[in-house]
C-alpha cells in the first residue's frame, strides 16, 4: 500500500489519485490518502466525496495561520499509519510541514521508505535566509527518496541533497475534461460569450495579485499593438476592483474583459475561445493552468519564474518564454502575439497538445510512479 500525506483535497490531485488507484489495484497494491485538513484560507475548491475513488481519511488537527502559512498539527498522524501498515509513504506538502517533520522523526518505527513529493524551486521561494536555509537543507539531507514536477524543482532538490534520489511526476489535471470534443466550437463559444471573432484573445487564469504579476500584463497590454487583440482576465483577488476601475478610466472595455472567479466548466470554455494562454507570474512552483490550456491545444506565453515553464514550452514552437516579467519584456511578446496570424498560432497549439500528451496525462505519471515505488522497495 502507498500512503500520501498531504495538506487538503483539491481537484488536480483528485483526479490523479483516482487514476493512481486503479493502476495500483493492477499491481495488487493499492492507496490510501491521508489529508491533514479539509481546505485552508483562499482556497475555492469544493470538496464532493463521490468524486474521489480511492480510500481516504482526515486528520483530526489543530490548524492556525501565520502570515499565509498553515501549520496543520495532527497529533494521530503515526497511529493512522501503523494502522495502515504502509510499504511506502509519500508526502506531499512543504519541507517544513509539521507532517513531514512528524515523518522524520519516526522515520524507523516506520520502517519503509518515505518520499517527499516537492514543487519548490528557488524562483518560489517565499522565506529565505540563513537560519531557514540551513533547517531546509538539514530536513532534505534526512530524506532519501524524491519526487518533483519538473527540472527545476530536481536542481533544487540535488543542490540541498546531493545524495537524492530523485524522480519526475508531473502535475496532472483531470485531461478528460480539458480536452476537445467533436461538439466544442470556438466560433459558438465566441458568440455565445458576446467574444470578438476576427481578434487574437488572449486568455489569462490566476488570482489577481502581485505574485501573479496581473497588474504589469494590463499595463504592458495598454501600450502595445493590441487593435488586433482581445484580453479574458479570469480570476479574483485584491487587484480585482483596481483593474475594473483601469479597465474603464482607460477607455478599455473593448479590449479587456474580467469575469471574476467562475466554475471549472466556463474557465474551459473561455479557453476554448481563446487562441494563446498567458501566464505572468513572478513566482509560481508548478502552475496547471497552462497545462490545462495545452490540453486544449493552446499557444502558450508563459514566465521563465513558472517551474514547468521549460518542461511546456519549446520557445517559438508552441509559445513563448518570458525572461522577467517587466514592461519591456511583455510588450515584446504581446506585440510578437499581435504580428502572428491566426493559423499560426493553430499549429502551435497543436504543439502544446502533443507535448503534455506524451508526458501530462495521469495513467502515464500513474505508470512511472509505479515503476519508482517498485525501485525502492524495503
Amino acid at each position: 500500500m502507498l500512503v500520501v500525506v498531504t495538506n487538503i483535497p483539491t481537484p488536480y490531485r483528485t483526479a490523479f489519485f483516482n487514476t493512481l488507484q486503479q493502476e495500483l489495484l493492477r499491481v495488487g497494491q493499492s492507496l490510501h490518502v491521508l489529508y491533514c485538513a479539509k481546505t485552508e484560507t483562499g482556497r475555492y475548491w469544493q470538496f464532493d466525496p463521490e468524486e474521489n475513488h480511492y480510500p481516504f481519511s482526515f486528520l483530526k488537527g489543530w490548524h492556525p495561520e501565520f502570515k499565509g502559512y498553515y501549520p496543520h498539527i495532527n497529533f494521530e498522524l503515526i497511529i493512522h499509519l501503523k494502522k495502515l501498515k504502509p510499504n511506502w509513504i509519500m508526502a506531499a506538502g512543504s519541507w517544513n510541514a509539521p507532517a513531514t517533520i512528524t515523518l522524520l522523526l519516526n522515520k524507523k518505527k516506520l520502517n519503509c521508505p518515505i518520499i517527499f513529493w516537492s514543487e519548490g524551486h528557488f524562483d518560489a521561494q517565499v522565506r529565505s535566509n540563513k537560519y531557514i536555509d540551513y533547517l531546509r537543507r538539514t530536513i532534505l539531507k534526512k530524506l532519501d527518496y524524491f519526487v518533483v514536477p519538473n527540472l527545476k524543482s530536481k536542481e533544487y532538490i540535488l543542490h540541498y541533497n546531493r545524495n537524492a534520489v530523485v524522480e519526475f511526476l508531473p502535475n496532472t489535471v483531470d485531461e478528460s475534461f480539458f480536452s476537445l470534443s467533436i461538439n466544442d466550437s470556438k466560433v459558438q463559444i465566441r458568440t455565445s460569450k458576446g467574444l470578438p471573432l476576427d481578434k487574437t484573445i488572449l486568455v489569462l487564469v490566476s488570482s489577481l495579485d502581485t505574485r501573479k504579476g496581473v497588474l504589469d500584463f494590463y499595463d504592458a497590454f495598454k501600450e502595445a499593438k493590441r487593435d488586433s487583440l482581445y484580453v479574458v482576465q479570469i480570476g479574483t483577488g485584491e487587484f480585482y476592483e483596481t483593474l475594473k476601475k483601469r479597465i474603464a478610466t482607460d477607455n478599455l472595455a473593448k479590449y479587456y474583459r474580467l469575469t471574476g472567479q467562475l466554475v471549472p466548466k466556463e474557465v474551459r470554455e473561455y479557453l476554448i475561445a481563446a487562441d494563446v494562454f498567458v501566464l505572468p507570474t513572478k513566482s509560481d512552483p508548478n502552475p496547471l493552468s497552462p497545462i490545462e490550456a495545452s490540453f486544449l491545444k493552446k499557444t502558450l506565453l508563459v514566465s521563465s519564474k513558472a517551474g514547468n515553464a521549460k518542461d511546456l514550452i519549446v520557445d517559438g514552437e508552441n509559445g513563448w518564454i518570458m525572461k522577467e516579467i517587466n514592461n519591456e519584456e511583455l510588450m515584446k511578446n504581446i506585440n510578437i502575439i499581435a504580428n502572428t496570424k491566426k493559423e499560426v498560432l493553430e499549429m502551435m497549439g497543436e504543439k502544446s497538445f502533443d507535448i503534455v500528451s506524451n508526458s501530462f496525462t495521469r495513467k502515464k505519471a500513474s505508470e512511472n510512479l509505479i515503476i519508482f515505488l517498485n525501485k525502492i522497495k524495503n
